[in-house]
């Protein structure tokens, strides 16, 4: 039966909106899983790092459990528990020779008291001869009672984020010992919805991302002990009191992305200050040398070696990562870029030389030259 006139013209607006309206509809759906996502970004957050320690953990955990024949969750427990104890171990030979710096320092700190007096005496001389010295005296003390209510507030809070920390740590170590344990579930389960003639694919990407992030927490500890050895070895060539504690203090800042580093040298300049300006220059030089090498040489060469991505994608990841999450997304920026970088290669980059292929079967595009990925060889004809 036709359609009458204004049933057509029905019609026709129909059909002429359904595309605004799925468009809508899908905007809108769109909107809700982003919020819903900044809503779980620290869910998501224990869910990669618990996927960094699985990665970590499966190949030792698969070894040890072929060797001692025991189930794979016995393997992943034996396993923490023999970090926890060489972490004991090391905490235990480390503790005897920074106990004894504090010691020092503990008897050094009359002295520097002495010094800071002497100061602040000299500073009051100094503000009786220039008055306009005052006003920067008020912004100073303003900022001391600042500092001071930030203190206090973090120190009130201090119960809570210590809970918090602890009942992270313990859904990491859950949660991590589970997918190592049904790894092979969880696989085949994502296989499950993907097409039968992808899934080969799939399975070799999946596969390949597990095994590059599974070496970034070494990358991480590697780059701690180095970033610690230079600076000990520099600060006893430099002569520096408490060397020991302070490449402790200075290698433990690297877990914190970015502004770690420069948190862990502040208790550095501040006992070079003690010392003199030139101890404080020398410091301050030795600081900035090894945070260049680390950051131009130590941390790209490990780290992208590691992970088989080129230092300018680290360092980008960790920008973006940093800027978007904050301290904990430049932790996970690098690992999630090299995943990334996993699918552009293996699915991306092949599915648009098909998609080339198809649109010039002839290969008239092959006649247009294009630049060379890896460096020409130079003993060739060129």
């Amino acid at each position: 039966m036709a359609l009458s006139g204004p049933d057509e013209r029905r019609q026709t607006v129909i059909r002429q909106a359904l595309p605004i309206y799925y468009a809508l509809v899908l905007a809108m759906l769109t909107f809700i899983g982003i919020m819903i996502l900044i809503q779980l970004q620290h869910v998501l957050m224990i869910l990669f790092i618990s996927v960094l320690f699985a990665a970590t953990l499966a190949q030792p955990a698969e070894i040890l459990s072929r060797v001692l024949h025991v189930p794979r969750i016995i393997a992943v427990i034996m396993i923490y528990l023999a970090v926890g104890a060489l972490l004991a171990l090391i905490g235990w030979l480390v503790v005897f020779p920074v106990l004894t710096e504090i010691s020092n320092l503990s008897e050094d700190i009359p002295a520097y008291a002495d010094r800071i007096e002497g100061a602040r005496q000299a500073y009051e001389e100094l503000s009786e001869q220039y008055p306009q010295l005052q006003s920067f005296d008020a912004q100073l003390n303003e900022a001391g009672q600042r500092l001071s209510e930030h203190v206090g507030e973090l120190l009130i809070g201090l119960p809570e984020r210590l809970a918090r920390l602890t009942f992270d740590a313990l859904s990491i170590f859950f949660i991590s010992i589970l997918l190592v344990t049904n790894r092979e579930r969880i696989r085949d389960l994502m296989l499950s919805l993907v097409h039968p003639a992808q899934r080969d694919t799939w399975e070799h990407v999946m596969t390949k991302i597990w095994t590059r992030i599974g070496y970034f927490l070494r990358a991480k500890i590697i780059v701690m002990a180095i970033v610690g050895v230079l600076m000990y070895t520099g600060l006893l060539l430099l002569d520096m009191r408490f060397p020991f504690l302070l490449a402790i203090i200075v290698a433990a800042g690297q877990i914190i992305p970015r502004i770690g580093p420069w948190l862990g040298r502040v208790p550095l300049l501040g006992i070079a200050a003690f010392d003199g300006l030139e101890m404080v220059i020398s410091v301050a030089v030795l600081s900035v040398v090894i945070e260049n090498l680390k950051g131009y040489v130590i941390s790209p060469i490990v780290e992208g070696d590691q992970l088989n991505i080129h230092p300018l994608l680290v360092f980008i990841s960790v920008l973006v990562g940093g800027a978007l999450l904050g301290l904990a997304g430049a932790f996970i920026a690098v690992p999630a870029a090299a995943a990334v970088q996993v699918v552009f290669e293996e699915v991306i980059a092949p599915w648009r030389a098909r998609q080339f292929r198809e649109a010039d079967p002839a290969g008239q595009g092959a006649q247009l030259p294009l630049p060379a990925l890896e460096p020409a060889d130079e003993t060739g004809d060129g």
